[in-house]
């Protein structure tokens, strides 16, 4: 018996072992993962009055997690067991995109921060995610929609924002399917090393710091600071830089401000390169125990005001289980804001190809709420 027992008890040893060597191979071999820090060996990251001690720091001081913001109402069941209200109840109501419609000055929402626009004979793709947004298979995935976006939908692509290394913005897979059909990417500094690892084309990678800018054709592309972080591993926190995108054409002028905490980058942005016709700024994942890292949607709504912008459209939400609010309440707690300030949003459904100048404000989302008895 005793023989037995320790067979066993070597057996489960071992298991552990072969468990713990292919989650360590996972986690430091992955793809997904990206390269890791990349220390001196970029002599650009060394140049930038952004990056210090091995990382790129945030222009006011900011804290990841907000100590001592503690929502009374959340336990840690809520992990396990959602609240209701986190997920849509029924496929989210969206449409395929007719990438042929798409004009110039024209724009369509993918879900989440996937944003598609033409200006200047010029389609620009901004953090296209297609997929899960986990390195880890099977864990956060989209809701289901009544059409769900995809690669094969769009028009060839002359550039390709990203925003900033997080899964939820740079999608690994994703970008392997769109580098036969994308001139560039255009992304944020020591990003490029990702890229590189994924074997993308370094021709087609252009990495830029904060208010550098790159032209193509009548298109300026400029980076923008905003406040959050980066890193995609365990090895690699702060060693890609984050931030936002201004789009200017003679006729259309565009900011996306990837994720961000709210601070006063936003009207330094507008003094320095608005006003602009719309701005698409993140709302939804927020949260009081990371407060200084995204936005509440009131603060959303001011980050227009100060941009500039003559119409607000809400991203961020409706395709990722992110944070602990419903579902639906980014949109409905940023349109209660906005109607108090006069601020124009728009929100159409997702795939809808729309003029940006006058986009649609259908309320699509109340469809899935269940009716109210008189």
């Amino acid at each position: 018996m005793l023989r037995v027992l320790l067979k066993i008890g070597l057996a489960l040893i071992a298991l552990v072992v072969l468990l713990a060597i292919g989650i360590t191979a996972f986690l430091f071999l992955a793809p997904t993962f990206g390269a890791g820090g990349q220390g001196d060996s970029n002599p650009r990251l060394n140049a930038s009055p952004n990056y210090a001690d091995g990382r790129f720091h945030n222009n006011v001081e900011t804290t990841l997690a907000t100590r001592g913001a503690v929502d009374p109402d959340r336990s840690t069941m809520d992990f396990f067991f959602p609240p209701e209200g986190k997920r849509p109840p029924a496929p989210i109501p969206s449409v395929p995109l007719q990438a042929h419609t798409l004009a110039n000055g024209h724009a369509a929402w993918l879900g989440h921060s996937t944003v598609l626009l033409r200006t200047a004979d010029r389609a620009v793709l901004i953090d296209p995610v297609f997929y899960d947004a986990s390195p880890v298979p099977m864990t956060v995935h989209q809701f289901p929609m009544v059409h769900t976006p995809c690669i094969d939908e769009l028009p060839p692509v002359d550039a390709v924002l990203i925003s900033h290394d997080h899964y939820d913005h740079l999608d690994h897979r994703a970008i392997g399917e769109l580098a036969s059909r994308v001139g560039q990417f255009l992304v944020p500094l020591g990003v490029g090393a990702h890229f590189a690892r994924w074997g993308i084309d370094p021709r087609q990678v252009v990495e830029l710091d904060w208010y550098e800018h790159h032209d193509l054709g009548d298109v300026r592309f400029t980076l923008t600071p905003s406040r959050h972080f980066s890193g995609r591993a365990l090895t690699n926190r702060n060693t890609t830089l984050w931030g936002g995108w201004v789009v200017r054409s003679p006729q259309l002028s565009v900011f996306y401000s990837g994720d961000s905490g709210y601070f006063d980058g936003f009207t330094e942005i507008g003094e320095r390169l608005g006003p602009f016709d719309v701005a698409f700024i993140e709302n939804g994942a927020y949260d009081a125990t990371w407060a200084q890292i995204h936005m509440t949607p009131e603060q959303s709504v001011q980050a227009s005001i100060d941009l500039g912008a003559s119409h607000f459209f809400p991203v961020h939400w409706g395709k990722f289980d992110l944070a602990f609010h419903r579902w639906d309440e980014p949109i409905e707690r940023a349109l209660a804001e906005a109607n108090k300030r006069d601020v124009s949003v728009i929100t159409p459904v997702i795939g809808e190809v729309f003029a940006l100048g006058a986009g649609p404000t259908a309320r699509w989302w109340d469809a899935l709420r269940p009716p109210v008895d008189d």
